[in-house]
């Protein structure tokens, strides 16, 4: 208590902190946080209670729906509306009572995805800190070890805003639960470099505890040996103690053997003996309470047990809430929870299969009764019970309630709990998620349009890849039917850090073009992204130029600046894939300029990317590092994957083209635990690794890099650029050539392929002429040299010196005059821009030419 109560007087002070109460089930986290409450209401502070509910089927972000309802209920309209101010449209989202107490409220700005996640996140944090302004607050998320993906997520953003604000976050789970791959093992590895993060563990009462807590009640002092019998059968977990203590019948209390035999063998146990106590009656509403989980509502419970009355069912509450069995949630007329969530389960697993198969079916079509013009905000709930009763029931509702409840999901930018709703879905109808099909009907196109928002918001890699293949099966069914508003949707979709190097992709934008008028909004989102798909997919960078100025125009011509937005940053990314760096930080900068005015994350982390790449080609080392370390605050607002991972591994490229190993490390470390499997980032580690010698590591990572990239190189262009420059790079130091066959392959089918971009070209030519320089071909040295030739004078994809190259290819041809004077350019642009590994290796290879 101690820690808390410290935490707590910060928190008084103006010093926002965060504090895990971490134990085992029953050893009294709840009871201690409610502990807390008690003495922070006592100092003047504000209690708000959230707990996270154990199976599917909660609304999206419930922990902090229900406090935050709660308190809408309770409170003045005016006060409310002033405390919501700005917060209120996107917090409408996922409380949507909100709109009835505020009917003056405003609907949210349309934004991307992770933008609309990150407003919803920061006007949650803003709300709350406005209402630790008036008084400090005290706001506790129970059970998080049963928490959401999103949940937790909003957590993170949550804690971090509450430094400098009256505010003291308590969140209890149980540590036990908490494997490497459970979502709450990134949090707390996330938190944890919080300064103002705390954990504290619980553990068991000690024997003397034991002694005073059944003393105070039971009224009865035990002996040691008593003592030590209890302590050591119940390892002093309180929920456990409170148990056995119930069963305790002090006329019987004469041996310590006798005693003993009555104490159960585990705290559940202990529960079902208490429970054995309750009349039939009780028993069976209460098993009918536990199918619809902690918390329960008398209503629901009434037109379940019609058969008793209402008289009956509040009867059989009475009994449990005199037996301390459950508990009424207090502000909540006819809401009651159980008093522990292991009361809760033992009464749930004595059920035999075929009453909670009915019961969840009734429960279901009593849900749907009560609801019946809300449907859509009690989806998640509906879809888990009819989940439940689909052997009863058939798959029809099921299929039904889990679509609304994945796009309630999606709206709320809960895309983990979305991908579990659309994926269920989709296993009712017997729809391969990994199939090749076109969708049949609208239903099932909705379900695969909806994973493929789902997956690609919230995943990375191979997921990244199945959600293009779930769109395309979506599309083909919207554009059959002539659904062109789901069909220009669903096309327009992808952005760059999803993947543009799909010719399919390029030709599913086209068709949707035919499909709107050529002038329309929709015409100018599509252009938008075709531009960029010419531009890097077709290789055409001025059909792509087209493309975008015809965007613009549509975007200027309607005052859509969110278009005119979206367009320049679209058109960065093919300016760098057509080594246009002056452009592309022109118009980068440009881009960042607007997108913070309109306070547009996305935009500004994906122009600072391109504007990033770019600086590093021409030697501008600070602005590039000063870009890198920009782009970090906009990816942890957007929560992104792919945008947190290119944040820190653009820090990690800048970090060790200055020499910096030991903060490249340490951001590479940051990547590889995000995102594992993307090449790119393995890519620099190698580099790292063979720069500083380490061999071994090196050939360890090069390893993993080749098994990702030769599964996808036929699919992404992308892979055969990375293997054609990066092996020989790699083989240049460490001297080993074994793996040349495969940047050569690579780089040949780029250089085959047709309409291959200037990225691409120039990454396959590089890897070709240090082949040749490692082969020590002369004839090939001098094609590849010419090849070459006209990139000279910059940072070829933060890797190596062009001129460095041309050097080396000299020095294969015996050209030693024109050698020497690659190698000396080469020595001027490293040793101006400050790139210190890079100039080292233009110095030993100079040497070798001298």
């Amino acid at each position: 208590m101690a820690d808390l109560q410290r935490a707590l007087d910060d928190a008084l002070s103006g010093r926002g902190q965060m504090v895990m109460l971490a134990g085992e089930p029953g050893i009294g986290k709840t009871r201690l946080a409610q502990e807390l409450a008690s003495r922070a209401e006592l100092s003047g502070a504000r209690v708000m209670w959230g707990w996270c509910y154990e199976h599917v089927g909660a609304p999206p972000y419930w922990p902090y729906v229900q406090p935050i309802r709660t308190y809408a209920e309770a409170t003045d309209t005016k006060k409310l509306g002033a405390q919501m101010g700005f917060c209120g449209p996107a917090i409408a989202e996922i409380v949507p009572e909100l709109r009835t107490k505020l009917p003056d409220l405003g609907q949210p700005i349309t934004a991307e995805p992770d933008q609309a996640r990150f407003r919803l996140f920061d006007s949650v944090s803003t709300f709350l800190k406005n209402l630790a302004q008036s008084q400090p607050l005290l706001f506790v998320v129970d059970d998080l070890h049963w928490a959401d993906s999103s949940s937790l997520l909003m957590l993170e953003f949550l804690v971090r805003e509450i430094a400098a604000s009256p505010v003291l976050v308590l969140g209890t789970y149980r540590d036990v639960e908490i494997t490497a791959s459970h979502p709450m093992s990134q949090t707390l590895g996330n938190l944890v470099r919080e300064q103002h993060f705390r954990r504290v563990q619980m553990d068991g009462l000690t024997r003397q505890e034991v002694g005073e807590f059944v003393e105070g009640h039971k009224g009865v002092n035990l002996s040691d040996d008593m003592l030590e019998v209890i302590h050591s059968r119940t390892a002093g977990n309180p929920l456990f103690v409170n148990e056995v203590a119930e069963l305790i019948d002090t006329d019987q209390i004469t041996e310590n053997r006798a005693w003993a035999n009555i104490i159960p063998e585990g705290v559940r146990d202990a529960i079902g003996s208490r429970l054995n106590r309750l009349s039939p009656g009780c028993s069976q509403v209460l098993g009918t309470a536990s199918v619809m989980g902690r918390e329960f509502d008398f209503s629901l419970l009434r037109l379940l047990h019609s058969d008793v009355g209402a008289d009956g069912v509040l009867a059989a509450l009475d009994e449990a809430l005199e037996a301390k069995v459950i508990e009424e949630l207090p502000g909540s007329v006819g809401r009651y929870q159980f008093g522990h969530a292991l009361i809760q389960q033992s009464l749930y697993g004595d059920l035999s299969s075929v009453r909670r198969l009915r019961a969840h079916a009734s429960i279901g079509e009593a849900l749907e009764q009560m609801h019946g013009s809300t449907l859509a905000e009690h989806a998640a709930e509906l879809a888990r019970h009819f989940a439940e009763a689909e052997l009863m029931l058939g798959a029809e509702k099921l299929v039904i309630y889990s679509l609304l409840a994945g796009e309630q999901a999606l709206g709320a930018y809960a895309y983990e709990d979305a991908i579990t709703y659309f994926r269920r879905g989709l296993d009712a109808r017997g729809i391969i998620a990994t199939g090749t099909d076109a969708a049949s009907d609208e239903e099932s196109a909705d379900l695969l349009f909806g994973l493929a928002r789902a997956q690609s918001a919230a995943g990375a890699g191979t997921q990244l890849q199945e959600a293009f293949a779930l769109l395309t099966r979506a599309f083909e069914y919207y554009a059959q039917a002539g659904n062109v508003a789901k069909a220009v949707a669903s096309a327009e979709y992808f952005d760059y850090s999803i993947g543009w190097e799909r010719h399919e992709l390029m030709n599913l934008v086209g068709r949707a073009l035919d499909l709107v008028e050529p002038d329309s909004i929709e015409a100018g989102r599509l252009l938008s992204r075709y531009g960029g798909q010419l531009g890097i997919t077709g290789g055409d960078y001025v059909e792509a130029q087209n493309a975008f100025d015809r965007a613009l125009t549509i975007a200027r011509q309607n005052g859509d600046r969110a278009l005119e937005l979206r367009t320049m940053v679209d058109a960065g990314s093919v300016d760098i894939h057509h080594l246009r760096w002056n452009e592309a930080i022109s118009n980068g900068l440009a881009a960042i300029e607007m997108a913070l005015i309109a306070g547009d994350p996305r935009a500004e982390v994906t122009a600072r990317y391109f504007v990033q790449m770019s600086q590093l080609a021409i030697g501008d080392l600070q602005g590039s590092l000063e870009n890198a370390a920009a782009m970090l605050a906009p990816a942890e607002r957007l929560r992104n994957n792919f945008w947190l991972t290119s944040a820190l591994w653009r820090n990690q490229v800048g970090a060790r083209i200055a020499g910096d190993w030991a903060t490249s490390r340490s951001y590479g470390d940051r990547c590889l635990a995000m995102s594992p499997t993307r090449f790119a980032l393995l890519a620099d580690r190698i580099i790292t690794e063979c720069e500083t010698g380490d061999f071994a590591q090196s050939e360890s990572y090069l390893e993993k890099y080749l098994s990702i990239t030769r599964g996808s190189a036929r699919e992404v262009p992308m892979a055969n650029g990375y293997d054609a420059m990066l092996i020989p790079l790699v083989s240049r130091i460490s001297g080993t050539i074994d793996k040349l066959d495969i940047a050569e392959e690579a780089a040949e089918a780029i250089l085959n392929r047709p309409n291959s971009n200037p990225n691409g070209v120039s990454r396959a030519r590089i890897g070709l002429g240090l082949s040749a320089v490692l082969r020590d071909e002369t004839t090939s040295a001098k094609y590849h040299y010419d090849a070459i030739e006209e990139y000279k004078g910059g940072l070829m994809w933060w890797m190596v010196s062009v001129d460095r190259v041309l050097g080396l290819l000299c020095l294969t041809m015996h050209d030693f005059d024109r050698g020497a004077t690659h190698f000396e350019d080469a020595l001027a642009f490293c040793r101006k821009a400050g790139y210190r590994p890079e100039l080292a290796w233009s110095c030993c290879d100079y040497a070798d030419l001298l």
